[in-house]
Parts: C-alpha cells; sequence; structure tokens
C-alpha cells in the first residue's frame, strides 16, 4: 500500500476553500494589474524598495504564483487547510512593509495607506487562519 495515497485526495468545500479560492483569485488578479498596467509615479516612488529588487511586472509574477497557492490550498493536501493563509500573510506583510521603507526613504506620504492598508489584510489573514469552519467538530 502506498504510504502517500492520503496526498491524492482532496479535502471537502468548506467555508476555508471559499475564502482561500476567492483570496486566491483576487491576489491573481493583482498580479496581473502589476504586469499589465503602467504604475504611477507615486507607486514607483512608494515600492523603490520592492523595485530595486525586480521590476513590478516581476512582483506581478509573484503575486499570481501567491494567489495560485492559496488556490490550490483550499483543497489540499487534506492534512492542513491554512498554509495558504501563511503564503498571503507573508506577502501582504512584506508588501505593507515595501510601503513603509518607501515612505522613511522619502516616497510621498500617501503611501502610508498602502501600509496601513497591507498590514491590515495581512493581520487579517492571520486572524481568519484560526478560525474553526462552520460545523467543524
Amino acid at each position: 500500500m502506498n504510504p502517500y495515497r492520503h496526498l491524492l485526495t482532496l479535502r471537502p468545500w468548506q467555508r476555508h476553500s471559499l475564502v482561500l479560492a476567492v483570496a486566491g483569485a483576487v491576489y491573481v488578479c493583482i498580479g496581473l494589474s502589476y504586469i499589465f498596467s503602467e504604475a504611477t509615479p507615486s507607486r514607483e516612488a512608494s515600492l523603490q524598495l520592492a523595485i530595486s529588487w525586480m521590476p513590478l511586472p516581476a512582483w506581478g509574477g509573484v503575486w499570481i504564483l501567491v494567489g495560485l497557492l492559496a488556490i490550490l490550498s483550499s483543497r489540499w493536501p487534506p492534512a492542513s487547510e491554512t498554509w495558504g493563509y501563511t503564503t498571503m500573510t507573508g506577502l501582504s506583510a512584506g508588501w505593507a512593509a515595501f510601503y513603509a521603507v518607501g515612505i522613511i526613504m522619502g516616497a510621498p506620504h500617501q503611501g502610508i495607506s498602502g501600509v496601513l492598508a497591507w498590514g491590515l489584510v495581512a493581520f487579517l489573514w492571520w486572524a481568519i487562519s484560526g478560525l474553526v469552519n462552520p460545523g467543524a467538530d
């Protein structure tokens, strides 16, 4: 008998599955927007540290990858249902930090909205991951 057979199964569809699938799709769309839309000067100034590591379209690829991982985590593997939240928490917290560093380095102060929004999103993914699916024992 194959000891890894359990990895070939999917978890039943539950509330966490819905949240992870929808959030993953949103992250994919954010990634696509970074790839296909022109960055504004204020966004480039706010994300100057991130852009110094790699161009914004490459970051779009990172957002797409994290979104696809979140979608995958909505059903697989059966033993762990919250690892997709970890990937989204990490990227959101990192993005908030990039905005914060941008402000420290002289970017327009309107970047504070990026710090607060992405910091809140990171907190929400962290908090939601600990909630129990309705009807779960």
